[in-house]
C-alpha cells in the first residue's frame, strides 16, 4: 500500500485494547447494516444479480462479525462504543456506497470493486491505529486485523473476477467526450438526448402496458426538457439505453430510465473537468438540468417502492 486510502486523519493520539475492540466491532457490524440494507434495497428495484452479490457479502460479514466477538472475549475486552470520533471514521468508510446506493448502473463487478476499495480503506485505518497503539500488544493485535482486512481484500477481488467473467465486460470507463466549442457541446447533447428521448418513450409504453400512468407520464413530462433539442436524425437508442429483459416492473423500468441520464452526467462531470471559461459554464447547466431529470425519476422509485 503506496499510502493511507482514508480520507480523513483519524486524530487519536493513542489507541488502547477497548478501543480497538470497539472500533473492530463498530466497522464490522456496519458493514453487515449496509449490505443488508442495499441488499434489500436492489431486490426492491428489481436489481437481483446485485441484489445476490450483497447478500455474498453479507453473509461474509456475519461471519466476520462473529470471528471479532470471539477475538475480543479471547482477548478478555468487552465491547463497549469506541468513542465520537468513529462517526468520522464509520462516514469515510461508507462514503463510496453512499454515493453509488442510487446508481441505476451499480452492476455485481462494480460492488464488489467497491468492496475492494473498502476493505484496503479498513486496512489503512488499522495500519494507523497501529502507529499509534498504547503499547506492544495493541500494536501486534491492530496488525493482524490489518492483514485480515487484506484478505477480506482478496477474497472481494476474487468475487469481482468472477462477476467480470460473468458480465463479460468491466464497468466502462468514461472518456471525456471531445468538446472545444459550444457547437461542438450542442452536437454531442442533441445525439445523447436522442437517444434518451427514444428509451424513454419505450419505457412510458411499458410503464402504461402495466398499469402504472403516473410514472409513465412522468417520462413523457421529462421529453419536454432535454439539456438540447435532440438530433432529429437520430431515430433510435443505443442497445445500451433500453432495457435488455422485458419486465413489467415499473420499479425496474424506472431504474432502466434512470440510466441513460446517469451515463450523460458522468460523460458531462468528465467534460467538465477538462473545460473553462463559458464553455465550462454551459457543461455545468447541461449537467444540472440531467441532475434534475435525475431527481424526479429517483423520487419516482422511492415512491414506487414505499407503495410496493
Amino acid at each position: 500500500m503506496r499510502g493511507s486510502l482514508l480520507g480523513r486523519d483519524p486524530d487519536i493520539d493513542s489507541v488502547s485494547m477497548a478501543t480497538l475492540v470497539g472500533i473492530a466491532t463498530t466497522i464490522e457490524r456496519d458493514s453487515v447494516q449496509r449490505y443488508e440494507a442495499l441488499a434489500s434495497l436492489m431486490e426492491r428495484r428489481g436489481e437481483f444479480a446485485t441484489a445476490t452479490a450483497f447478500r455474498l457479502m453479507l453473509d461474509e460479514e456475519r461471519a466476520h462479525v462473529n470471528a471479532v466477538g470471539r477475538w475480543a472475549a479471547s482477548l478478555g475486552e468487552p465491547v463497549v462504543p469506541p468513542g465520537p470520533f468513529m462517526q468520522g471514521i464509520s462516514a469515510d468508510l461508507a462514503r463510496a456506497w453512499d454515493e453509488i446506493a442510487g446508481s441505476a448502473r451499480l452492476t455485481p463487478y462494480r460492488a464488489f470493486a467497491i468492496a475492494v476499495d473498502s476493505e484496503q480503506r479498513a486496512f489503512s485505518l488499522y495500519s494507523y491505529l497501529a502507529a499509534h497503539a498504547a503499547d506492544a500488544r495493541v500494536e501486534a493485535e491492530a496488525e493482524k486485523l490489518a492483514m485480515e482486512e487484506l484478505r477480506h481484500a482478496a477474497l472481494m477481488r476474487r468475487w469481482r473476477r468472477q462477476a467480470w467473467h460473468r458480465e463479460r465486460r468491466p464497468p466502462r470507463e468514461v472518456q471525456p467526450p471531445v468538446i472545444a466549442s459550444a457547437r461542438e457541446l450542442h452536437v454531442f447533447l442533441g445525439r445523447r438526448e436522442a437517444h434518451i428521448a427514444a428509451a424513454h418513450r419505450a419505457l412510458a409504453m411499458r410503464l402504461r402496458a402495466a398499469g402504472d400512468d403516473d410514472s409513465a407520464q412522468l417520462l413523457e413530462e421529462l421529453l419536454e426538457t432535454p439539456t438540447w433539442p435532440p438530433d432529429a436524425d437520430t431515430s433510435h437508442a443505443d442497445m445500451h439505453d433500453l432495457p435488455a429483459s422485458t419486465t413489467v416492473e415499473p420499479v425496474h423500468l424506472l431504474v432502466a430510465a434512470q440510466e441513460p441520464l446517469e451515463s450523460l452526467s458522468e460523460s458531462l462531470e468528465a467534460t467538465m473537468r477538462i473545460t473553462e471559461g463559458s464553455l465550462f459554464a454551459e457543461v455545468q447547466g447541461a449537467l444540472a438540468n440531467v441532475v434534475a431529470r435525475m431527481a424526479r425519476i429517483s423520487r419516482q422509485i422511492t415512491r414506487r417502492m414505499q407503495a410496493a
